[in-house]
């Protein structure tokens, strides 16, 4: 089974809701980097550190993905949701 990135954050807090909402709907996923969020002072309050690297990705399998790509979008901001982001 191929697994492809859908999400990216480094807020615990959103990525608690992601989380949420794909359990909801039933979708596997699995989060690479997401104790590192805990470790490192990253988000807004910090200068923007996590940008620099440091982010919870979220991962779906591929047949999944596009169902998961429709939820997120209803609930973060865009450049969340784009696996592809700098950000």
């Amino acid at each position: 089974m191929n697994y492809v990135d859908v999400f990216r954050t480094v807020d615990v807090s959103t990525l608690a809701v992601v989380k949420s909402v794909l359990e909801s709907a039933g979708i596997t996923y699995v989060v690479q980097g997401e104790s590192a969020l805990t470790l490192l002072p990253v988000g807004p309050l910090w200068g923007g550190f996590g940008s620099a690297g440091v982010a919870a990705v979220i991962q779906v399998p591929e047949e999944e993905a596009e169902e998961a790509l429709e939820l997120l979008h209803e609930v973060a901001e865009p450049e969340e949701t784009d696996p592809e982001a700098d950000g």
